[in-house]
């Protein structure tokens, strides 16, 4: 890990968030940098349109999605619903993008329950397009005329929205207003559990958020339980992420993040390998391995395992080699420029060997 990940830190809790962002773009190794970017552009979320700037400029696809998907979160917590819906559709990873759309609706629902009114959505900066986005709305919220509104019963101590319409119809004999009729069918608590898990992430209360999220159904368990182990491993706990690791059956985020803890050690990648489904992935982590330790025709064989036959195989590692090649000539780097090389040629030769 790179020494001014901590100094990112300690500039960012002096409120330095201009010189955080200096020295994270200082960082070499791309995956740290995009790390310490995602945190300067949280930082950053009471300005929406900077918070963004710097969100775009995240170099790894994952942590840019992640990153995107917190400053939804943030955006709809504060009822900045049209920046928070554009900043999902942003968001690469489908799963991601539908979770951040949710919280977005949830965050929505909320608002418009504890006002008890009618809204337009001209009031909100939203237009139909945005409200397609949210769709299916939560529980209680209607669309009606252009006017979102509440039908249903706010319990105002919690602030959670109940599952129950009030009558409202004036006929028939005058009388006290009926009591609301809960149809529990069609509610989905799973929706609070991950809300409520939420807001455990956020203050780092990982044991609780655990408990939780052993109970949900799946995805949500194994995404979370992932979630929770990239937590543990950046706070140096890599014995429980392993363990964490160990439960999933597809850890595209957690096993990548293993495996390049462990990059001399092309064994133990490929064991992190074998459950990061993700050819990006896979890519990213087989181009790291043979960076630090040269070309190793097995390892890469096995790390790209998705390709169908040698010519196919032997496209990618070309591809791999040119992108080798030009980081070698921006860096200077004549070992590198030479490994660049011989990538390039092991792919010609399978290309070749396919004919």
């Amino acid at each position: 890990m790179d020494e001014r990940l901590l100094l990112v830190r300690k500039l960012l809790s002096e409120g330095d968030v201009a010189g955080a962002r200096k020295e994270a773009e200082r960082i070499d190794d791309p995956y740290w940098r995009s790390y310490a970017l995602r945190w300067v552009a949280e930082a950053l979320a009471g300005e929406p349109e900077r918070a963004l700037e710097v969100a775009q400029s995240i170099e790894e696809p994952s942590i840019q999605d992640e990153t995107l998907r917190s400053l939804a979160y943030i955006f709809s917590k504060n009822e900045k619903f049209k920046e928070a819906i554009e900043t999902a559709r942003k968001i690469k990873n489908q799963f991601l993008r539908k979770k951040a759309l949710r919280a977005v609706s949830n965050f929505l629902a909320k608002a418009i329950a504890m006002k008890g009114v009618e809204l337009r959505l001209s009031d909100l900066r939203l237009d139909e397009r945005d409200l397609e986005d949210l769709k299916p709305l939560p529980y209680g919220i209607v669309y009606k005329d252009g006017k979102l509104m509440p039908g249903s019963v706010l319990h105002r101590i919690k602030g959670e929205v109940a599952g129950g319409v009030l009558d409202r119809s004036e006929e028939g004999p005058k009388r006290g207003p009926p009591k609301p009729k809960f149809e529990i069918k069609d509610s989905r608590p799973e929706e609070y559990v991950v809300d409520y898990i939420e807001k455990l992430l956020e203050k780092g209360e990982l044991e609780d958020a655990e408990r939780l999220a052993r109970g949900l159904p799946e995805p949500f368990r194994s995404y979370y339980l992932e979630e929770i182990g990239v937590r543990l491993l950046e706070a140096g706990d890599e014995v429980r992420a392993e363990e964490m690791f160990r439960e999933l059956e597809v850890s595209d985020v957690l096993g990548a993040l293993l495996a390049r803890r462990h990059l001399d050690s092309p064994e133990r990648v490929l064991k992190y390998l074998e459950k990061t489904h993700n050819p990006a992935t896979r890519l990213m982590v087989a181009y790291e391995v043979t960076k630090k330790r040269g070309i190793d025709p097995d390892f890469l064989r096995n790390v790209l395992i998705w390709a169908a036959d040698e010519w196919k195989r032997g496209r990618i590692l070309k591809f791999l080699a040119f992108e080798m090649l030009r980081e070698a000539k921006k860096t200077g780097n004549d070992e590198l420029r030479k490994t660049a090389r011989n990538l390039f040629e092991l792919g010609k030769q399978l290309e070749w060997s396919s004919a």
